[in-house]
């Protein structure tokens, strides 16, 4: 989709920037207000454009210092008209740019009590699912939890580098959700135990058990399959939330069956858990990582600017 950016900069950042704009294919309009804005002070400036000329936009502002300096704001119209580009609008692609590919990820996984609460309840859900046996409600599981994004983040912050967005970020994000997850599977553990849901031969004896324990190539291949998709879809900026990415991985099962070997006291059920998902994390990693990696070589070229 189009993009409309709003900057405000110092009058020799405008002209800088001006000059550095013109030949660029795909910009419908720019209009300058001097002095318009009060916090920063400076100019504003608002450029109407295509979905790939808004990263050439973003590259002219980098190079003008705007993005270390001034205020950036990208927003979506519901609709960009402008005849004499028609044909730059109407071949754009729906490439996020990289500042909003970390926005998203800001948003979707950032510590806090709403993404604590889906990972609490994903875990208790998924728990109860696999001691019924009932593959829906493990599934269903799968779509609470924001448990993608926070380890992709790892890799974007290593490849951008940015102080918001670095690897430490994804790394609290992922540590504190799976943290809560657990103990979400563990709380509901205990209480199917005490209900007598439990089978008295333990977690071994249930069938999902077993199969979310595994480890061998087709999940592996699955993995690596879903976290090329999963970056696709963040990069086109639909939510992997829910676009059911986290179906295809065994993040959510793996982790719960952690929490519940842990606290049933049978640890060899919980390190194969555990196994399990630290296999798919390392794909999401991995993956995921070297498709950032070539989606910034061919498309993003800059660095991410917190």
């Amino acid at each position: 989709m189009s993009r409309v950016i709003r900057a405000v900069m110092t009058g020799e950042q405008r002209a800088d920037l001006l000059d550095g704009l013109k030949g660029v294919n795909g910009i419908a309009g720019i209009s300058v207000l001097p002095g318009a804005s009060l916090s920063p002070p400076g100019d504003i400036v608002t450029v109407q454009v295509s979905n790939d000329a808004a990263r050439a936009v973003l590259a002219r502002l980098g190079e003008a210092g705007v993005l270390c300096h001034g205020s950036v704001t990208l927003s979506e119209p519901t609709a960009l008209i402008a005849p004499a580009d028609r044909e730059a609008i109407d071949r754009e692609s729906n490439e996020a740019a990289w500042e909003e590919i970390a926005a998203q990820l800001r948003r979707d996984t950032n510590v806090g009590p709403n993404f604590l609460v889906l990972m609490a309840a994903a875990g208790a859900t998924a728990a109860i699912g696999i001691v019924e046996g009932t593959v829906h409600i493990v599934v269903g599981a799968m779509l609470l939890a924001p448990g993608f994004e926070p380890i992709l983040r790892i890799a974007f912050g290593a490849l951008t580098g940015g102080p918001g967005t670095g690897p430490v970020s994804g790394l609290r994000s992922m540590i504190a959700g799976y943290a809560v997850l657990a103990a979400g599977a563990a709380a509901a553990a205990l209480l199917l135990k005490a209900l007598g849901r439990v089978p008295d031969g333990g977690l071994s004896d249930l069938p999902l058990v077993g199969y979310w324990t595994q480890v061998g190539a087709p999940g592996v291949i699955v993995a690596v399959i879903a976290s090329v998709a999963g970056v696709a879809i963040l990069a086109s900026r639909r939510t992997v939330f829910a676009a059911g990415v986290m179906v295809a991985l065994a993040l959510v099962p793996g982790i719960t069956i952690a929490g519940m070997g842990l606290v049933l006291g049978e640890p060899g059920i919980a390190a194969r858990g555990l196994l399990r998902w630290a296999a798919d994390a390392a794909c999401v990693a991995g993956a995921g990582g070297i498709t950032l990696a070539l989606k910034r070589r061919s498309a993003h070229r800059r660095r991410v600017e917190d």
